[in-house]
């Protein structure tokens, strides 16, 4: 596994919680959890250069993800005000026109996408044309054979059919969950119950496998032929759910380019996930029985 890289890529946010604020963001988070189940891990993202981005600089230097690319500049560093309701699922506000909007791309950039072994994205970062461009750009750049991982994530008014369908040709693997299946559904004129509609994905743009989590309820793992793995959620005290579906996406991920099968790779995702739902915040380790 040493020689697996993993990158990141998108928003880079603090996230206000109702107990404090914490370091997150979803490429991010995905690349720390990557990184403690044993992947090189990497994040490009931007920050600004102000108080928050200093605090994020200290913060990320002693996670041991990689932030050689990390980029400032002079718009704010982001941030999401969350709250958490009775059943701590979180409700967000995403402040707008802040340093992720302006992700640039570069030789060092294209030049770490040319190694990487998988990439992670998600909808979110390519909210401005500047940020969407330099994406779609690295993405471009992997090799052939990279296990390239659209995690769509919409959040707020955040995301389009062009946004979408420009990343869903890029994709290997899709990850969405139970309130983004309609949404998606609307995007691109999909009919009849959930298998379907996610066979119906997975065939228009030729992904190789669909993730689709559901909640408290249970996780799916789909192909072209239907339904492969449905493990129902663990029953765990919840702290909150900040971070959960990042960790899920990673673990399965790391275990993918370990050359783990899927029905064991999903295992692995939804103990790693479960943990992470106990703990406050995204960014913590996880524990060496779980890796």
């Amino acid at each position: 596994m040493e020689d697996k890289k993993i990158v990141g890529i998108g928003e880079i946010v603090w996230d206000m919680l109702p107990a404090g604020k914490q370091l997150g963001g979803a490429p991010l988070n995905f690349a720390y959890f990557a990184k403690e189940l044993g992947a090189k891990s990497n994040v490009i993202s931007a920050i600004g250069d102000d108080e928050l981005g200093k605090e994020a600089l200290r913060k990320l230097s002693v996670t041991g993800v990689n932030i050689n690319l990390l980029q400032r500049n002079n718009l704010p560093t982001g941030k999401v005000l969350i709250s958490i309701d009775s059943e701590g699922i979180p409700n967000y506000e995403i402040i707008e026109n802040v340093a992720w909007d302006h992700i640039e791309c570069s030789s060092g950039e294209l030049e770490l996408l040319c190694g990487a072994d998988a990439i992670c994205w998600g909808s979110l970062a390519q909210r401005s044309e500047t940020s969407k461009k330099n994406i779609i750009k690295m993405l471009d750049a992997a090799p052939v054979n990279c296990l390239r991982v659209f995690d769509i994530n919409i959040r707020q008014h955040y995301c389009n059919r062009d946004i979408a369908e420009e990343s869903l040709k890029r994709a290997v693997i899709l990850k969405l969950n139970d309130q983004e299946l309609l949404p998606l559904s609307e995007m691109f004129g999909l009919s009849g119950d959930e298998e379907e509609r996610l066979v119906s994905l997975i065939k228009m743009f030729d992904l190789k496998e669909v993730i689709y989590t559901q909640g408290a309820l249970c996780s799916d793992v789909y192909d072209r032929s239907g339904l492969l793995s449905r493990i129902m959620t663990p029953r765990v005290k919840v702290a909150d759910t900040v971070g959960a579906g990042d960790s899920f996406t990673a673990a399965y991920i790391v275990s993918r380019i370990n050359e783990k099968d899927i029905i064991t790779s999903h295992k692995k995702a939804v103990e790693v996930s479960a943990f992470v739902c106990t703990q406050s915040g995204a960014i913590n380790p996880i524990p060496q029985e779980l890796i």
